[in-house]
């Protein structure tokens, strides 16, 4: 999809979201895992970079919109009984590993490898020595960076200074052409609502990929809603949630774009911004669209490197090594449970594989 789809899909889905969810932390937009998917799901039927390609991977967030909001109309939503605390505490745990995994390769300037968790930290070290010094410079400044504003000024929002200061540092000394990767251009403008062309056909081949994408959807954001709502103490519906992350999806794909999810760094990070209402959901949306008509160019010169500093510090949070150790120290069932999630979401390349693995067990 062109990248500047998932601008397109952003604001509306964070609009419908704030409207329709509950979790007052909770960003939805662009995920790697759901993206993943729906890319394999699409790619079955229609070429890449083709107009067909589009439509269906739209047509493929309005159906599995259109699942999930059935679902959570139908009360499905105590399926998340069998999602135990330990079980999400790993599997949690497991995802920011992963999506740390995939960013940290551009701290060093290098591509990153493919596969499973493993296999990726494999490729990684191993291709350490390639390293390229400045793009480590500037990976490693704004982390520091970040780190510093969390550490001295909580309120301040840190990921908003990393970005400016990796535009300012890369367009002052042309780090472009000094071989440190940038964002590059992205096309400024906002979608129509518009109905994918598709037929009738392609919608029968896309219902099994749809019930997929809404599970690994749910199975992905109940960890981190549960996660928020303990931490601040109020209440969370399975069953709204199921259709408040169905109406995002079906205005994702009405607005042509792709299928959307819950994005553990982005809740992450609007929570340590001070986030306590869905009101952060409506002015991210509000923020993205003047970003999307208007402030493109600025990201043109944004490194790289930056943009997996602030990525990296946010799921750091979402590591639940405190919750691991009282598990071992408390009952070591439930550390087991939890070191399964983790590990299988870790081992297999498709999240949900992981998931399903720790559930299996908690049921035996």
């Amino acid at each position: 999809m062109p990248p500047e789809t998932a601008l397109y899909g952003a604001w509306i889905a964070l609009v419908l979201y704030a409207v329709f969810g509950g979790s007052r932390q909770i960003v939805v937009g662009a995920s790697s895992a759901i993206a993943v998917m729906s890319a394999g799901i699409v790619a079955t039927y229609a070429p890449a970079d083709t107009g067909q390609f589009i439509a269906l991977s739209t047509a493929l967030a309005l159906m599995a919109g259109a699942v999930a909001i059935g679902a959570g109309l139908l009360r499905l939503g105590r399926i998340t009984q069998f999602f135990s605390e330990s079980v999400l505490i790993g599997f949690v745990s497991g995802l920011a590993l992963v999506i740390a995994i995939k960013q940290v390769p551009k701290l060093f300037g290098l591509e990153a490898g493919e596969g499973n968790f493993w296999q990726r930290l494999y490729d990684l070290i191993i291709h350490l020595p390639e390293t390229h010094l400045l793009t480590l410079a500037m990976g490693a400044a704004s982390l520091a960076l970040l780190l510093f504003i969390e550490r001295r000024y909580h309120r301040f929002p840190a990921a908003l200074a990393a970005l400016v200061f990796g535009i300012v540092v890369s367009t002052l000394l042309g780090l472009a052409g000094k071989g440190v990767h940038v964002v590059g251009a992205i096309p400024a403008g906002l979608a129509v609502p518009q109905l994918p062309d598709v037929t009738w056909q392609d919608l029968l081949h896309l219902v099994p990929g749809a019930m997929g994408i809404t599970l690994v959807i749910f199975a992905e954001g109940i960890g981190p809603m549960r996660s928020f709502a303990g931490k601040y103490r109020y209440p969370v519906d399975a069953n709204q949630e199921l259709i408040g992350l169905g109406m995002s999806n079906a205005g994702a794909g009405l607005f042509q774009s792709f299928a959307v999810g819950v994005s553990l760094s982005r809740s992450g990070a609007n929570d340590s911004a001070g986030a306590r209402s869905q009101v952060s959901g409506l002015v991210a949306a509000a923020i993205t669209v003047v970003v999307a008509l208007f402030l493109t160019p600025l990201f043109t010169n944004l490194p790289e490197a930056t943009l997996a500093a602030i990525v990296v510090v946010a799921v750091a949070r979402m590591f639940k090594w405190q919750s691991i150790r009282d598990l071992y120290r408390v009952r070591r069932s439930d550390f087991v449970l939890a070191m399964v999630a983790l590990l299988g979401v870790l081992t297999f390349q498709e999240v949900l594989t992981g998931l399903l693995v720790a559930v299996i067990v908690s049921l035996l």
